[in-house]
């Protein structure tokens, strides 16, 4: 029995734990920003992962469209992982319901907690949506979720070999499942986020398209060097270096097709990127074990060759 595992990450998380998860149940992992640009994805393995962060309680535009490529799933085993900083949401009940709309069948969903690198809102009343800024987490509790991922990967690893079927970790308040049953996200988080950004236009988007436009309020400050580091790392080649007049060298102007995995703040190394004015001298984040060459090797290829190990492509389709 052959296993693919198809990985989305930003920050490192979701990356980390699947690479333990390859190396427990001797699968090829394959990054999905590095297959994006195939029209359709056939993959060739008995068993299919699905390993991503939880974005909004649900999943991430990118991962969306890449299951909408997929075909040939009816036969095979297919199995979720997420990686959360707070709940798993509705990411797990959602990627069943996209997996079914492409004829196959989520055997299985599994969720590994790991340190929060988003937004989060200031205990401001005045000006509450231009305060949002980078929830900072102790290193202590950093730490400990780090340390403690090995065995719930282990676990999962457990359960894909034996091809369970059934488990589905929903962690989830009922607040969220009410939210989620009365579509408030279309209804009313959409405004709210494109708000928090700064984007006045209404947008006829749907919620988890908008959040593409939410780009609008990344901005570099006076340490960029024009490094490129942030181009090179965006898993959806969202960012292009353009020189300005005036300006000592090229600085990254964003395109509107943003996943907001955070990848440009969180791994600039001169911390020069911010979201509105609300994140200069706040704490980064990406996962200790996870070195800026492994995303690199994860972002889409510049070359146009398929890349190899962890950054390999699935077989051409």
């Amino acid at each position: 029995m052959t296993t693919q595992i198809y990985y989305f990450s930003g920050t490192g998380n979701s990356l980390s734990v699947a690479r333990g998860l390859a190396a427990q149940i001797e699968a090829r992992l394959i990054s999905i920003p590095r297959v994006m640009d195939r029209a359709s994805i056939i993959p060739d393995a008995d068993a299919i992962g699905l390993v991503f962060p939880v974005y909004h309680k649900g999943l991430p535009l990118i991962l969306q469209r890449f299951v909408e490529k997929l075909a040939g799933l009816d036969q095979k085993y297919v199995f979720g992982v997420c990686t959360y900083g707070d709940t798993s949401g509705m990411a797990i009940p959602h990627l069943r319901q996209l997996v079914r709309s492409r004829g196959g069948h989520l055997a299985a969903g599994f969720g590994v907690h790991m340190p929060f690198n988003y937004l989060t809102p200031a205990p401001v009343l005045r000006g509450f949506f231009s305060a949002f800024t980078l929830r900072e987490v102790p290193l202590e509790k950093q730490r400990a979720l780090v340390a403690a991922a090995p065995a719930k990967i282990e676990q999962i690893a457990a359960a894909v070999k034996a091809r369970q079927s059934g488990t589905y970790e929903i962690i989830c308040d009922p607040l969220t499942r009410l939210a989620d049953a009365l579509d408030l996200n279309e209804r009313l988080g959409k405004w709210v986020w494109l708000k928090v950004a700064g984007v006045e236009e209404p947008s006829a988007l749907s919620f988890i398209e908008s959040r593409q436009l939410m780009d609008q309020a990344f901005q570099a400050d006076e340490n960029c060097n024009g490094c490129g580091i942030c181009a090179q790392v965006c898993p959806v080649g969202n960012i292009e270096m353009v020189e300005q007049a005036g300006a000592p060298h090229a600085r990254p102007s964003w395109r509107h097709r943003c996943e907001q995995c955070f990848a440009c703040l969180q791994w600039c190394p001169q911390e020069a990127l911010q979201f509105r004015d609300t994140t200069a001298g706040k704490q980064r984040y990406h996962h200790p074990e996870v070195k800026l060459a492994d995303m690199l090797k994860a972002a889409p290829s510049t070359t146009g060759e398929p890349g190899m190990g962890d950054g390999a492509g699935a077989p051409p389709s």
